[in-house]
């Protein structure tokens, strides 16, 4: 039943005039004449009178005085007014919360006080406090809630995992204050925050910091004539140290896309001593072509002190091997062997003897031990197969110094055939970005795994200094492996020790310079015998092998038939030069000095004096927990505490008496602090999104219901887009290729929601006084 006027009146001569004092615990209603110091105080107890009931508020009306001071306010049921969807029941219907709820209170200024007038207590629907949290107007994110959402957004944590931690943390979703769109739309926010001057700028400034944490930080940045990204290159002070000791081979490649402007990822990756995978830097292009992947490989050689790779891998992009050529002249180019071998099914799926062509090609290409046999094998294959007119092969064999391996094992290639090191980063990604990633955000990720492999590095370091692989023999020459490498390298070397079972010397040749050795190894290969026989020299004098398999001279590895001839010739000591530096774990390395420095989010003061206080009372709090006496005393001096700022840890509403006066009894939050900025010298826009490769995109089909909403939409909105538009990509001139600008700081304005229970009301409650302190 609706509530009168005159019922209204009648309410207020029960409930007492103004200048009675209440019991704080036993007011829980709004009443006639109930005195409040401000106007957010008496919308905080209505909001929490709502919370409790089951309903949400909204301002309904507000008037102001002649000084433009707002003296007249109405707060209303979330549910009251009536909706009217601008799209025909016909078409589509929505949802709407809307039911005419006449509820809600009117409060007015008198000099500098504010009283409820009038309320109404009469819902038109039903009310459940148990669910009032979800509605929207009453879910709220908490500090400790926002804190936690950034520090894992920053770690590459996917939203939906970051809410379900928060959910086991509050103990449930029953004592959660809001939902998972919740936490997403303040990420959202919080990124678009940092690219509130677009996402060409946050990029500079993210550079710009880096360099100023480590001036050998290194960045490079194209624009065309618009001012717009057009390719970007970057990498670290330890990226740059390790590339003098693992930059000799490098793989590169194009294949990873996700991001908001498609534009390609191609990282430089390398091999450490490890044998784990190190970035050497990285690059955004907006096109695949000669001149972009020459801009990027002439900032690489610069950034490396002009020092050219031995070896690049690639796949078989014809605008790489182009700028390759012109930019390391010198360098040995090798296509990747898996990507060619992929394309088999592709290229012969339609043969009947389909099956045979992929075994024979298999077997020559990875069993063939010299370029004759090769050769020979090649023909014999067209012929078999009357494959002499397929032009895909006969362009192959064309090539064949840059992808068949018995043409390239007589180089170092760190064991490397194929770019699944850069494949392998590019998977390392799939888990922290996805296709509306901005470039800041990208390059942001990226900091986290240079992050993820530097502590990589420093853990396996950690492992072979600390700990020691036992020998699997009693060979001198293993023992001398075990004291030069690292664990990794060292069980690769073991991995040929045990393999050396399998090799037998079936035939020696001795003279006066070498000695000659045919080595046999038992191999089964389909449950048939497929042995394997290999020549291995031996020069008494060097006491060096150099052996047919050219596993040595290929991977840096000792190989099993030249440990068999060194056992035969009583050679206990290999010579110095099948140790190599590049797997010794006794020499200090340069870039491990270089302490990993990555760019850190910056805060608005409040959220840092949180984190600090949050650190503090978790120390105090490890302490006490410790101890059920000290717990309990901890817990009483909180409460005083609490009582101190005037934190409450219940939903119950609380007026407070003073001079008899009935007020709210929560503190006023202070304002958010102003978003400091800067200017900056260049204003660089973002980039446009790359067209990819292959068949363009069609246009998507739209719904009636999209293209009614579209047509609606009001001109004045169209007019506002359009003037943010221009204000935000303002053109200036002179801009050079490579742009070095000086970073800003940026804040995050917080909103505060409804006070958090225990050590974080506390903590809440600590940041409203202390600003409140310092705005008197």
């Amino acid at each position: 039943m609706d509530t009168t006027p005159n019922d209204v009146n009648d309410l207020a001569q029960s409930n007492g005039e103004p200048g009675e004092p209440y019991d704080t615990c036993q007011v829980k209603e709004p009443r006639i004449n109930m005195c409040f110091d401000t106007m957010q105080d008496a919308k905080k107890f209505y909001t929490n009178y709502a919370i409790t009931c089951g309903f949400a508020v909204r301002t309904r009306t507000s008037k102001k005085d002649e000084d433009n001071n707002v003296n007249y306010l109405r707060l209303v049921c979330s549910r009251e007014g009536k909706y009217v969807s601008a799209i025909k029941p016909e078409v589509k219907t929505h949802p709407s919360q809307t039911n005419q709820c006449p509820i809600g209170i009117t409060i007015t200024r008198k000099g500098d006080k504010w009283f409820i007038k009038t309320f109404l207590l009469e819902h038109s629907h039903d009310l459940c406090p148990n669910t009032s949290k979800l509605i929207p107007g009453n879910r709220k994110l908490s500090m400790q809630a926002k804190h936690t959402l950034e520090v894992n957004d920053d770690a590459g944590v996917r939203i939906n995992k970051s809410y379900l931690s928060i959910v086991s943390d509050a103990g449930g979703f029953e004592n959660m204050d809001f939902v998972e769109r919740d936490a997403r739309n303040y990420i959202v926010q919080h990124r678009r925050s940092l690219c509130k001057d677009g996402d060409g700028q946050a990029l500079l400034r993210h550079f710009s910091s880096m360099k100023d944490l480590n001036n050998d930080f290194f960045y490079d940045i194209a624009l065309d004539e618009g001012n717009r990204i057009c390719s970007v290159f970057w990498a670290d002070a330890r990226s740059r140290a390790a590339c003098a000791e693992f930059g000799d081979v490098v793989s590169f490649d194009t294949t990873y896309l996700t991001n908001k402007y498609d534009m390609p990822f191609a990282p430089f990756v390398g091999l450490n001593h490890h044998g784990h995978s190190i970035l050497l830097g990285c690059g955004l292009l907006s096109s695949e072509d000669t001149l972009s992947f020459v801009w990027l490989f002439e900032c690489w050689f610069r950034c490396m002190g002009n020092k050219a790779p031995d070896g690049i891998i690639t796949d078989q992009c014809r605008a790489m091997a182009n700028a390759i050529e012109q930019v390391f002249p010198q360098t040995r180019h090798r296509w990747c062997l898996w990507h060619i071998m992929k394309k088999l099914p592709e290229k012969f799926q339609g043969y009947k003897n389909y099956v045979a062509i992929k075994t024979d090609i298999h077997a020559l290409v990875y069993d063939c031990g010299s370029q004759m046999d090769f050769e020979n094998g090649w023909e014999e294959l067209l012929r078999n197969h009357a494959l002499e007119g397929n032009d895909w092969l006969c362009n192959l064999y064309d090539e064949r110094q840059k992808w068949v391996p018995c043409y390239l094992r007589n180089d170092f290639w760190a064991g490397m055939s194929t770019t699944q090191r850069s494949e392998g980063m590019n998977a390392f990604f799939d888990g922290f970005i996805n296709s509306s990633t901005t470039l800041q955000q990208f390059v942001v990720q990226f900091d986290n795994a240079l992050r993820v492999k530097a502590q990589k590095e420093i853990q396996a370091d950690f492992s072979f200094l600390n700990t020691t692989v036992g020998c699997g023999s009693q060979s001198p020459i293993e023992r001398q492996f075990q004291l030069e490498y690292t664990h990794e390298k060292f069980e690769e070397v073991q991995t040929e020790f045990r393999s050396r079972m399998n090799c037998f010397i079936k035939n020696s040749v001795k003279d006066n310079l070498l000695n000659m050795y045919t080595v046999k190894e038992e191999r089964v290969f389909e449950g048939k015998c497929a042995d394997k026989y290999y020549t291995v020299q031996f020069d008494p004098l060097t006491k060096s092998t150099t052996c047919s398999c050219l596993l040595f001279e290929f991977k840096g590895i000792i190989c099993r038939h030249s440990l068999l001839v060194f056992g035969q010739e009583d050679v206990c000591n290999v010579p110095s030069k099948y140790i190599l530096r590049r797997w010794s774990k006794n020499i200090c390395r340069r870039h491990t000095l270089i302490r990993a420095v990555y760019g850190t989010s910056k805060h608005q003061p409040t959220m840092e004096r949180y984190q600090q206080l949050c650190k503090k009372f978790y120390d105090i709090a490890e302490v006490a927990c410790e101890s059920e006496v000290l717990s309990n005393d901890l817990e009483k001096d909180l409460q005083s505490l609490a009582q101190k700022f005037g934190c409450s840890t219940s939903m119950c509403t609380k007026i407070i008496s003073d001079g008899g006066e009935l007020r709210y009894g929560y503190p006023v939050g202070s304002p958010p602090p102003d978003t400091a900025g800067g200017n900056e010298d260049v204003l660089v826009r973002s980039p446009l999104a790359v067209k990819r490769k292959g068949r363009p995109r069609t246009n998507r089909l739209k719904s009636t219901v999209e293209k009614k909403t579209r047509k609606g939409r009001t001109p004045s909105a169209k007019k506002s887009s359009t003037a943010v538009l221009q204000y935000s990509e303002t053109t200036l001139a002179d801009v050079t290729q490579s742009v070095e600008v000086v970073p800003f700081p940026y804040q995050l304005s917080e909103q505060f929601g409804v006070v958090p229970s225990g050590f974080m009301s506390l903590l809440s409650s600590v940041h409203n006084t202390f600003d409140n302190t310092i705005v008197g």
